[in-house]
């Protein structure tokens, strides 16, 4: 069953590119299953997000859109991910 599952944000950065233009880097933690989602409510959009498992360090494929990760790698069933995400508060 496709969920969105709930992160837990193990960091947390802003990232000041300018005087006027702040961004913010995330790590976390989340238990996935391959089309399952990760919301990421810190940020409003997503600029670059990435997964990996955390039994291996393998990556796993995964599509942004706004401030949403889908788990798009195959097989994958209530599997412990680490991920990583930068974009705009």
């Amino acid at each position: 069953m496709v969920a969105d599952r709930a992160e837990t944000v193990t960091t947390s950065k802003e990232v000041i590119v300018t005087a006027a233009t702040v961004k913010k880097f995330l790590t976390f933690e989340a238990t996935v299953s391959t089309n399952d989602t990760i919301t990421i409510g810190d940020l409003t959009t997503l600029l670059g997000a990435a997964l990996m498992k955390r039994a291996d360090g393998t990556a796993c494929t995964c599509t942004v859109a706004t401030n949403v990760i889908t788990v798009t790698q195959a097989a994958l069933t209530d599997v412990p991910v680490l991920g990583m995400c930068y974009g705009t508060p």
